[in-house]
């Protein structure tokens, strides 16, 4: 092979390893389970899954919950909107990243507030990935109150996204969702914290002293 083709040649084979290095994903997971590669939640292409997985299980499972009346007298009632949750360790940006992923225009983040409602929550439970095919356990909301798991099954074609493939649901009972937003529990731990201080000895009298001056 002459030098020409040599100059050609080589680039172009590296470019192909490359390629095929990243199209070929390892086995991870995220949450990590301790036996798997980690799964960083805000890399490709854990916010595309994690939202993909949310928009399968919400649509294959809202049918089981009862409509929400209408605010407005005279509307159609409507089903109940996609509040999602997602395990703690995902950024803001990556919540409303993953909401964007959902394409469901009611799609929104969960709140304290709808856990303490029993508000109709979705959430992301791990994800789970070999090669081409990934795995995404969501707890979905059930008639009365319970929540169980679903997975929905994606695969990908050589240098292609993750497309649907199949869902599956485990009629496997599951703890009711909290809420993981990081907004909600860095404001949880700071009302504790108040709570606390105000409750060691000498807070009163240190708050009488100082709205008396």
């Amino acid at each position: 092979m002459n030098d020409t083709l040599r100059r050609f040649f080589r680039p172009a084979l590296l470019l192909a390893i490359g390629l095929s290095s990243a199209a070929c994903t390892p086995y991870a997971t995220f949450p990590s389970d301790g036996g798997a590669e980690f799964l960083a939640p805000g890399m490709y292409p854990a916010p595309q899954l994690m939202g993909k997985g949310l928009k399968v299980t919400y649509e294959k499972t809202v049918g089981d919950l009862p409509l929400v009346p209408a605010a407005v007298e005279g509307d159609a009632a409507t089903p109940p909107p996609l509040v999602y949750d997602l395990p703690a360790g995902v950024s803001i940006g990556n919540w409303t990243q993953i909401g964007n992923q959902t394409e469901i225009s009611n799609a929104r983040e969960v709140t304290r507030a709808d856990v303490a409602n029993g508000t109709p929550i979705w959430a992301v439970k791990q994800i789970r990935i070999r090669s081409n095919r990934a795995e995404v356990d969501v707890i979905y909301p059930g008639s009365g109150g319970l929540y169980q798991l679903a997975t929905a099954i994606f695969r990908s074609e050589p240098f292609g996204s993750f497309k649907f493939q199949s869902f599956q649901r485990w009629l496997i009972p599951e703890d009711a969702p909290v809420c993981n937003h990081p907004v909600e529990v860095a404001n949880a731990e700071a009302e504790e914290k108040a709570a606390a201080d105000a409750a060691e000895p000498g807070a009163e009298t240190e708050a009488e002293t100082a709205a008396a001056e």
